[in-house]
């Protein structure tokens, strides 16, 4: 469980004005204004987070409950000490890389927690988005080794028209959609391919996207690799 001064991404020695200015950033990207297109799953979770920050907010302004709650957390954190368990011993860890020069690193831990709470949010929710969507349709919910979310759909043939083919569907959420993550997907999907049904579609999903003609060139060499095997990729951006 995180302490409050984790939650608000800040040092245990931060000061009211740095507590104040941490809550501020932290608790506007939880505003239901922000989440209110969101499902109500999600604007669960936000109100819950909302709360949680509240919470550490009112505990660290007030001196008195700020210095009874750091004496229950070093209490905590001093009872394993009190039986050690003897372990291999193990080469010490690296030392973690050095903030930039002149910022503080109360600043620089809060800039890696919002960019990792930020993404978090945006695969949770772009998941979100396509399985409603798949419900919509009637989609089956699958389970495939490599991707975040999977579907199928099963083929539906009408009287007067040609049957529409069976469709399963392959997602997968990455930090960046370039020609590495093209490659890696691409690997999955052939695994995935050889027990699908119909038609095989990826949707390679991302908040950063390489020039399409870059993309272009990463699918075609695939593709030669493959000898015109592998799926339907679509490269799609979540901002």
């Amino acid at each position: 469980m995180k302490t409050h001064y984790e939650l608000l991404g800040i040092d245990p020695t931060a000061s009211p004005e740095e507590i104040k200015r941490a809550f501020r950033q932290e608790i506007a990207r939880y505003h239901p204004d922000k989440v209110q297109h969101l499902g109500v799953e999600f604007q669960r979770m936000a109100a819950d987070r909302a709360a949680e920050l509240t919470e550490a907010y009112r505990v660290l302004m007030d001196a008195s409950l700020r210095a009874q709650y750091d004496q229950t957390v070093k209490a905590s954190a001093a009872e394993p000490a009190a039986h050690p368990a003897v372990e291999p011993s193990s080469p010490p860890p690296r030392p973690d890389p050095q903030p930039d020069a002149g910022r503080p690193p109360s600043e620089d831990r809060t800039a890696r927690k919002t960019t990792s709470v930020g993404a978090d949010l945006i695969r949770r929710v772009t998941l979100a988005k396509l399985r409603e969507a798949a419900e919509a349709l009637g989609a089956e919910c699958l389970t495939v080794a490599g991707f975040d979310a999977a579907y199928a759909t099963k083929a539906k043939k009408g009287l007067f028209r040609k049957a529409d083919d069976a469709v399963t569907l392959l997602a997968r959420v990455v930090p960046e959609v370039d020609g590495a993550a093209v490659e890696a997907v691409w690997r999955s999907a052939l695994k995935a391919s050889s027990s699908a049904q119909g038609i095989v579609c990826v949707l390679l999903m991302g908040s950063r996207l390489a020039p399409e003609k870059d993309l272009a060139a990463a699918v075609s060499e695939q593709r030669r690799r493959s000898r015109n095997a592998g799926p339907v990729l679509v490269p799609v951006d979540v901002r």
